[in-house]
């Protein structure tokens, strides 16, 4: 009196239909995230375009890799010279030998840049934080909401990281 309980030697056929149905369930998945990936993407170029307008600037600028750096170092209100630092820090994170240290300093560089934007759009520190963490939140709630560049807004042309020399007097 054998009894296998039931059980069944799984045939091709089955196996086949489970690979089929967990293949096509993949492939779902990954258009589903393409289809976000450039919804994101359309959404940050769009606000990002917007906010050059608000900035006083043509909006075709944000659409330019590199240029588009240099227009918002402007927009910032910082010195010239974070830009070649911001934009050499960004090319640096392709050598993965450095990319911890490099990923560091371009979060800062970042949120200096992210700083002074908020600044010129009347926000404060804690904004600044939400455009470092979370651009995709920060930059469109900046182009799409109430707030306005205030070119003349005090900011730091040399960045946070500038050590003012107040002990000698």
């Amino acid at each position: 009196m054998y009894s296998d309980y039931g059980f069944t030697e799984p045939s091709v056929s089955n196996v086949e239909s489970t690979i089929g149905a967990i293949t096509g369930a993949a492939i779902a998945i990954v258009i589903l995230l393409i289809v976000i990936g450039i919804a994101i993407a359309v959404l940050m170029i769009v606000a990002n375009c917007k906010m050059f307008s608000k900035a006083g600037e043509k909006w075709w600028k944000a659409l330019i890799p590199g240029y588009n750096t240099w227009i918002e170092t402007k927009i910032a209100g910082l010195a010239w010279w974070w830009f070649p630092i911001f934009f050499g820090l960004t090319a640096l994170t392709a050598a993965p030998k450095y990319a911890p240290v490099v990923g560091t300093m371009l979060f800062l560089v970042g949120f200096n840049y992210n700083r002074n934007v908020a600044l010129k759009f009347g926000k404060g520190n804690g904004f600044a934080v939400l455009l470092t963490l979370l651009p995709v939140i920060g930059y469109p709630m900046l182009a799409f909401g109430s707030a306005q560049y205030n070119k003349d807004a005090a900011t730091d042309k040399n960045g946070i990281f500038a050590i003012e020399n107040n002990m000698v007097k």
